[in-house]
């Protein structure tokens, strides 16, 4: 099997996490506020952000090319979960800067169960789209599903940064919130713009129930007369 361009980019995305996650620990087992904690921490950001960032090349190289396959479908949404997912829970895991200098000390206990709402959100949609797959449906895009990407990806990255400055934490904070609603409304948006692939089938009747309906008519006949 080839490995197009497209997909060999993708598959760079999903590899690129893991130098992503060795930066964000090394810069977390430093001390706060040292040399090394600044440079793990900008750094895992800066890569995170790469990956992230670099979504819609691939993509897009795949649809110019004309080069889509079933592998590239299978890895490209695959690796935006992977780096979301990850992320979230090394982010908090640490915690760090997660109670926004104090003022909020439960925001930790608040995100994990969010990102939980998020990794069930994303379960779905991918049940949903197998479903669909499967019935050859051809499915509506979600403009607020793009909108969700973007405020997670940027919420992510702030969050991973949290622990620099309150503002950087309350600035996450706030616009993870908001990519939560808009996960949650674009997964519902999503699936009742395409309740089509639901819909099933009548069966066809059977020659023994048509001869029941034929039966039952001729004793109404019958009656009648």
């Amino acid at each position: 099997m080839k490995i197009t361009l497209a997909t060999k980019i993708t598959i760079a995305r999903i590899l690129l996490i893991i130098p992503t996650i060795a930066a964000f620990i090394v810069g977390q087992i430093y001390a706060h506020g040292s040399v090394g904690y600044y440079i793990g921490n900008i750094l895992a950001a800066v890569l995170f952000s790469i990956c992230c960032s670099t979504d819609f090349v691939d993509g897009f190289i795949a649809r110019k090319t004309g080069t889509v396959t079933d592998l590239g479908k299978l890895l490209d949404p695959l690796a935006d979960k992977v780096v979301i997912v990850i992320m979230l829970f090394l982010v908090v895991a640490f915690g760090d800067g997660l109670s926004l200098g104090g003022l909020f000390a439960h925001n930790k206990i608040v995100i994990a169960v969010l990102s939980g709402l998020i990794l069930s959100r994303e379960l779905l949609i991918s049940v949903f789209r197998s479903i669909a797959a499967r019935k050859n449906c051809v499915l509506a895009a979600d403009i607020f599903g793009k909108l969700k990407t973007v405020f997670l990806d940027v919420s992510v990255t702030s969050l991973m940064l949290a622990g620099m400055h309150v503002v950087i934490g309350w600035i996450g904070t706030v616009l993870f919130y908001i990519g939560v609603v808009l996960a949650v409304y674009s997964g519902v948006n999503y699936i009742c713009k395409n309740r089509h692939v639901f819909a099933e089938h009548e069966a066809e009747p059977s020659a023994s129930q048509e001869q029941a309906v034929a039966n039952s008519e001729d004793c109404k006949n019958e009656e009648a007369l």
